[in-house]
Parts: C-alpha cells; structure tokens; sequence
C-alpha cells in the first residue's frame, strides 16, 4: 500500500514539474544597438520591428530630414540571426535615457523585454523628452529553439506599465502598437541630429549633421547615441531542471525504501 501511495506521489509530482517547465519563460539574447531622442518618432508608446536589412534602411530614409538612424550595414547584428525592433517612449518627463540593460524572454506566444530608466538624455540637449531605443533580439532562444515561428507578438516596457508597447508578428511586415499609430513624415523644416559614439571594436558610424532654419516656436532637438551590445541571459530554466532531477530522484529512492521495509514485514 505504502508503496503504491509513493509511486503515486511520484508520478503527480513528476507531471507538476514537467508542466511547469513547459509553462516557464525561455530567456532570449537582446543586444542595444542605438539609443537616443528623436520627437519624429510620435507622442506614445510605440514598437516597430524589422526582419530584414531592406525594410530598416527603407523605415530611415523614409524619416528625412529627421533621420538619426545607421544604416542596416553599420549595425552590431546580422538580420539572418537577429530581429531588430524599435522602441519609442513618446513624450516623456525628460532628464532620463533609457538603459542598455535589456531582459527579454519568451512564453506562450509572445515575447517579453524590459529595460530600465538611466538618469541623463544619452548625449542629447537637456531639454529631450522623446526617448527611444533601438535593439536586436536573437532568433534563437537560449535554449536553442526558435521562438519566431511561434510568436504572435513582441512587446517591450521601462519600468511601468503605461510604458508598454507592443508590435504584433502577423503575416503584414508592418507593426502594430497598443496606442493610435502616429505619423512618421517629419514636418517641414524639422533641424536634426546625429551623434554616433560605439565602444567596440566595431567601425563607428561619422557623427553627421542636418541642420535646416525652423519656424520660432517649433524647434527640435533629437539625438542619438550608439550603445555596445548587452546580453541579457536568464539562468532560472536551468535551476528549475536541477529541481525536478533532484525531486525525481529522491522521490525514487523513497518509493525503493517503502518496498523494501513493505517486504521485510
């Protein structure tokens, strides 16, 4: 009897544990590629991604005059093994940038990524309100599945909620947010610019400058700034699988002692 109830006991917690494996988040690898402010970008929360080199390049030259952006060919990534994705915070307090530490991670259908605020506007004038990021996200999760055939979504928040922007993965290469779309055509006469500053051993983009005379009242002032690549990794699958082994394994031992104290009797 006592050993039916352990191998019983076994078997519930076996299952418990292998589902919530199934359940847990898998940690995928996110690299910082630009970060900066530019208002041409909209007033909301927004997230736009790009799956190939072409549609980026065709995304910045569309901005104009407001252009702050690398070409595809300058960036820390390859489009055949990353995704690139876009973040804008829209209007913000100011005084703050947001930092290169990225945690993305991906469960059910939809990937998640988090960054955190940076005190300072990432070498732009003081009085930038218009924070935005743009970072590339592994095909591969650290697990080594692929999470893009799967995924629905991807979203990405600083902080607090009223942050979050997400981008829906749909057959339409073009992205979806969680607020009303704004246009991307700068108005006329927008002034902006381009400060690129790398620390990798990686070719660094030439700082250039689109300076053009704005209406009094309407000036702008973006900036941007190339970050190095940061690699968020999350060792939490791992432990859990320690877990479940060692429950596994002790809960087999307990069911052989049973058996064999059930015969000695």
């Amino acid at each position: 009897m006592r050993r039916a109830v352990a191998i019983l006991a076994l078997a519930a917690i076996g299952v418990a544990l292998l589902a919530g494996s199934v359940s847990a988040a898998t940690s995928v690898a996110a690299k910082a590629q630009l970060r900066g402010h530019l208002q041409e970008l909209g007033e909301s929360p927004t997230l736009r991604y790009f799956q190939t080199a072409l549609a980026y390049d065709k995304f910045r030259t569309d901005l104009g005059d407001a252009n702050v952006f690398p070409p595809a060919s300058s960036l820390f990534m390859s489009f055949d093994k990353e995704l690139l994705v876009l973040y804008t915070r829209g209007n913000d307090t100011g005084g703050r940038c947001i930092g290169t530490q990225i945690a993305a991670s991906f469960s059910g259908d939809t990937l998640s990524a988090t960054a955190s605020w940076q005190t300072g506007t990432c070498g732009a004038p003081s009085t930038a309100h218009y924070p935005f990021i743009l970072l590339s996200l592994s095909r591969t999760a650290t697990d080594g599945t692929s999470w893009l055939s799967s995924a629905q979504s991807v979203c990405l928040s600083v902080e607090t909620q009223d942050t979050n922007a997400c981008a829906s993965l749909g057959n339409s290469p073009a992205p979806t947010t969680s607020l009303s779309p704004v246009p991307l055509t700068p108005t006329p006469q927008a002034t902006a610019t381009r400060s690129l500053t790398p620390t990798q051993t990686v070719p660094a983009a030439s700082p250039t400058a689109a300076a053009g005379s704005a209406a009094p009242g309407a000036t702008r002032s973006p900036a941007a700034a190339a970050s190095p690549p940061v690699t968020a990794s999350d060792n939490g699958s791992n432990i859990l699988l320690y877990a479940m082994l060692v429950a596994i394994g002790f809960l087999v031992l307990l069911s052989l002692f049973l058996s064999r104290s059930g015969r000695r009797r």
